[in-house]
């Protein structure tokens, strides 16, 4: 008798659920014909999907879908056959006008729920509790989209069309099928004229959750991404995408996923990462991800591996009771020319040549609980073993050594150009300029640069500390050997890579003493910014002392040392009467004590100090 009635049942469901989609959405969603074949495969025709005043977003001639009777019972939806002829996806957008914002409508909010027949072709919802059970999400999750994968499968006649103004991308699938858990099939590409073809072949196995894809070239062409140039100016190609994914419990007590995700011949640009194309020989991670009841977990077992060089991260998230963060690498000692030989081409200009022997290791611990930032812990080392440069390259690290010409930017493009040396009438050797400016710079920026070799990882922990507490970023860790390379060698260019750089440089400087520490003070002091196109500590203290800058007395030290992390703001220490602000005073009293502390000034000088100086050029 059920099966008698199938058909108008079926009708009058999807009749129903049409029309409260259409209301909640504003939308003119058709399906022409819609019967049973068999018990558990439904044939649809004509279905058509736009805004209800807008162009058409979807038409598929012919959908057959067969699901698992048996599941079908238990109320879980699981698709065993799908069989799709001529589908047409088209999305357009004209400014600010689309053929699919009303789907990100939130109108189903005010439909009120329904638990007529068909109900059961939704998947069941699950309560979800204050604190989320990840190893529980996750297993549910796996189930909701595995379940949805079809062993077999067949599509004919793809094409997915996407307009934005006078930008069009195109992606056409002539024939794909899923034979037996694997597939193969072509993609044809078209981006406005340039068109390419790409080969996609793998396997998805839905009862054992696993799945594996390599996408490659079939016109021995590299891989581009449409769009991307389009939208963000951008460039993303390869030679060809690995990709794996098995779903399951790799531990006892949590749910988890493993994996491939591995690119062969990556070039990347974008003006934010870097000033060149970056290129990867290869660049790939396998990982394995682990859901605990109350946290998240990137297994040690994953590794990170680029060209030649790969390592195995640990990260750990708790979100609850209070957000705890935890990241651990441990990197073994390894040949030191794997690290130098696996810089990408495109990054790291200074770096480019460079050869070296001997070993190096990594070791990085890091956790924070965000709700008790002071228990932070942050140690970090590159350690050597026998290292040795035996070659730098282009040379352009040795350079701080002697003479050099200096070139100042402001954001990409050069405002002045001058020599570190002799030749330039506003050069001063350490000698040449005020202990007191010496001291009160090295105080406020990094007091122990004469002790370190290069980073102070205190100092990146107090900062890390500072700006948790303060939920945005206020401090950085920068010591004055950061500093400087920054500006000698990278103050071009402000991208993402460039940090990575500088720790880089930073590190062989320090550690292979290229030049003494005086040196680099020197140098520092005489290339850093002081104000408005004002560089170095004699220019500064005529502009502002009309004096040599051995000539400075201690509050004006403390106030040219005030004003480096803003240069352009000097005057905004200043009242109308053209004396320091009050608020000036306590950044006097915590220098000063410093320099006490330390005996870099007397008990005189600091009695007698005045928060106050006379600038003559006002």
């Amino acid at each position: 008798m059920c099966l008698i009635f199938r058909n108008p049942v079926l009708r009058v469901v999807m009749a129903s659920r049409i029309s409260r989609f259409n209301s909640a959405y504003n939308a003119d969603l058709k399906v022409h014909k819609a019967r049973f074949l068999g018990v558990s495969t439904v044939f649809l025709t004509g279905i058509s999907l736009k805004p209800a005043d807008g162009d058409s977003l979807l038409r598929i001639d012919t959908l057959v879908v067969s699901v698992n009777a048996f599941k079908l019972l238990e109320g879980r939806l699981n698709i065993s056959a799908v069989e799709i002829r001529n589908l047409y996806l088209t999305v357009n957008r004209r400014d600010s006008l689309t053929n699919y914002s009303f789907l990100l409508s939130s109108g189903q909010t005010s439909t009120p729920k329904d638990n007529s027949a068909g109900s059961a072709l939704t998947e069941s919802s699950e309560p979800v509790s204050s604190e989320t059970n990840y190893s529980e999400t996750a297993n549910r999750i796996f189930r909701l989209v595995f379940d949805k994968i079809p062993g077999e499968m067949e599509v004919s006649n793809l094409k997915i069309r996407s307009t934005t103004g006078s930008h069009v991308v195109e992606l056409h699938l002539h024939k794909f099928a899923i034979v037996n858990h694997t597939f193969s099939t072509n993609i044809l590409i078209t981006e406005d004229s340039a068109k390419s073809v790409w080969k996609a072949e793998g396997k998805l196995d839905s009862r054992n959750r696993y799945a594996e894809a390599v996408l490659s070239s079939a016109d021995n062409k590299k891989i581009t991404f449409p769009y991307i140039g389009f939208k963000w100016n951008a460039s993303l190609g390869f030679d060809s995408l690995d990709f794996s994914l098995s779903a399951g419990s790799f531990r006892n007590d949590a749910a988890g996923i493993k994996g491939r995700i591995a690119f062969k011949g990556l070039q990347v640009f974008h003006e934010k990462i870097a000033t060149d194309t970056v290129k990867f020989q290869k660049l790939g991670i396998d990982y394995l991800l682990n859901f605990e009841s109350g946290a998240i977990e990137l297994d040690s077992a994953t590794e990170v591996f680029f060209n030649d060089l790969d390592f195995h991260p640990y990260i750990k998230y708790r979100p609850g009771p209070s957000p705890q963060i935890t990241i651990k690498i441990n990197k073994p000692p390894f040949p030191a020319r794997q690290l130098f030989s696996s810089l990408p081409e495109g990054l790291f200009a200074n770096l480019k040549g460079l050869e070296t022997t001997g070993e190096l290791s990594y070791f990085l611990d890091f956790f924070a609980d965000l709700a008790k930032p002071d228990s932070l812990i942050f140690e970090m080392e590159l350690k050597r073993l026998q290292f040795r440069v035996l070659s730098y390259g282009n040379g352009s690290l040795l350079k701080l050594g002697s003479s050099f010409m200096y070139t100042a930017f402001e954001d990409g493009e050069p405002v002045k150009t001058f020599e570190i040396g002799s030749a330039n009438p506003d050069f001063r050797k350490l000698s040449q300029i005020s202990p007191f400016l010496q001291y009160a710079v090295m105080t406020s920026e990094d007091g122990g640069f004469y002790q370190h070799r290069g980073f102070l990882p205190e100092a990146f922990r107090d900062a890390i500390i500072e700006n948790i507490k303060e939920g945005r970023f206020v401090r950085g860790g920068s010591t004055i050997s950061m500093q400087l390379v920054k500006n000698v060698f990278l103050s071009r260019n402000k991208t993402i890579a460039r940090k990575l750089e500088e720790a880089l440089i930073v590190w062989l400087i320090e550690n292979q003493q290229l030049c003494s520490k005086d040196r680099m003070f020197e140098v520092y002091l005489n290339i850093i910014e002081w104000g408005p196109v004002i560089y170095g500590a004699n220019e500064a203290s005529h502009f502002y002392f009309n004096k040599e800058a051995s000539k400075l007395t201690l509050a004006e030290a403390i106030f040219m040392a005030s004003i480096i992390p803003r240069p352009k703001w000097f005057k905004y220490n200043f009242d109308e009467t053209g004396h320091l602000k009050a608020s000036m005073a306590e950044f006097y009293r915590l220098v000063s004590a410093k320099m006490l502390n330390k005996g870099w000034i007397t008990q005189h000088d600091f009695d007698n100090l005045v928060p106050d100086v006379e600038m003559k050029n006002r």
